[in-house]
């Protein structure tokens, strides 16, 4: 079970040092990307416990939840990470690699958040993999961040 407290975070890649984004703030089934950084609210991320599964991640920007959607055949063939308008599960686990760093785990599939080829160009592609017990390519960092007026 996640030890992040409830809270707005950014949310970047070990291996990459970008951040999760909602491309182009766009409506749902927005596509999650990862970005250099925009200093905007679709960077930027809500991060709630549940009772029962972990946590929901929400887009600050948009309001949408980050999902996987195997329906989705964007990104893979075996479907697309996505937002949607309905709250999904994810757990965190600590990254036994990168110290301070999370696996973000979809709890239906039981894969991991990573960046496609661990690029580091902006808008690189984040989909769902196999877990890895030792590469940092999974591991997520969350930095608490307080929204500003004008940021969404």
């Amino acid at each position: 079970m996640s030890t992040i407290p409830t809270g707005t975070y950014v949310i970047m890649n070990a291996t990459t040092h970008t951040y999760l984004n909602v491309l182009g703030f766009h409506p749902v089934p927005g596509d999650i990307v990862n970005s250099v950084g925009n200093h905007l609210g679709n960077d930027m991320w809500n991060v709630l416990k549940t009772e029962s599964c972990g946590v929901t991640i929400q887009s600050y920007g948009t309001g949408a939840f980050l999902s996987f959607d195997p329906s989705n055949k964007t990104d893979t063939p075996f479907g697309s990470v996505v937002t949607s308008d309905s709250i999904y599960p994810w757990s965190l686990r600590q990254n036994p690699a990168v110290p301070y760093a999370w696996y973000i785990v979809d709890h239906y599939t039981g894969k991991g958040l990573a960046v496609k080829d661990n690029s580091a160009a902006n808008a690189a592609q984040v989909l769902e993999s196999g877990l890895t017990n030792n590469g940092s390519h999974q591991a997520w960092f969350f930095i608490a961040k307080e929204p500003l007026a004008g940021t969404n």
